[in-house]
């Protein structure tokens, strides 16, 4: 089970989750971005020498969040699948399965960029896709990071981590949740997928993902790239 640190929004209640995920409590809402389901197999098909099984090991992260949280909805904010695999039947029948565990689940896709070049998903799976934004008052949810005037936004896109330096000028670079003053960003779910370093102004609240743990991170001033 992952463990979790809880934050307020807009006086809404959110859970951060260890497993890279934010849980929307008053909207029953599991919200996760960029899974790039199959992105291993599409560097296999290119010759890459990548281990298999991150797909696999991301859709029981997964299963485990929603027994954990027990959600009407999951949201996920773009970049289902990492790209347009050429033989596909193999994560089809992954996430078919998976998704046979839980048909009671809405499956909600905020269509990314590598959705657009992975193409619709099977119609079997039975997600409900928006192109662009979905409003759920008082929050816009959204792929790429878009600042709204009226709603604060919820993104993925970025994969953002920060480094961080330790004992000894070690350093260390983590995924992390960022909460800005109009825009939230979230860490990337999937667990083949990198991170981008941002660096962050004291007007930004940071949770790290260090193992199984939340942590707040104090901004006193920008952290380094």
């Amino acid at each position: 089970m992952s463990h979790h640190k809880a934050y307020s929004m807009l006086g809404q209640k959110f859970l951060l989750s260890s497993d890279r995920a934010l849980y929307w409590d008053e909207q029953r809402l599991l919200i996760v971005a960029d899974p790039h389901f199959g992105k291993a197999q599409t560097f296999r098909e290119k010759g890459l020498a990548v281990p298999r099984g991150t797909t696999a090991d991301d859709l029981k992260r997964l299963s485990a969040l929603i027994k954990q949280f027990r959600p009407e909805r999951l949201l996920i904010l773009g970049d289902l699948v990492h790209d347009r695999i050429e033989h596909p039947a193999e994560i089809n029948r992954m996430i078919d399965r998976w998704r046979g565990h839980h048909r009671d689940v809405q499956l909600i896709l905020v269509r990314g960029n590598h959705d657009l070049g992975a193409g619709d998903p099977p119609a079997k799976f039975k997600i409900d896709q928006v192109a662009d934004e979905l409003l759920i008052d008082p929050f816009i949810f959204t792929h790429q990071p878009e600042v709204d005037s009226s709603c604060y936004g919820i993104a993925g896109h970025l994969h953002p981590a920060v480094s961080l330096t330790g004992k000894g000028r070690s350093r260390e670079t983590l995924p992390c949740f960022c909460f800005g003053p109009r825009i939230a960003l979230l860490p990337a779910f999937g667990g083949f997928t990198g991170n981008q370093v941002i660096r962050p102004t004291i007007r930004d609240r940071i949770y790290v993902i260090a193992g199984n743990e939340v942590i707040k991170v104090p901004i006193a001033q920008p952290l380094s790239s």
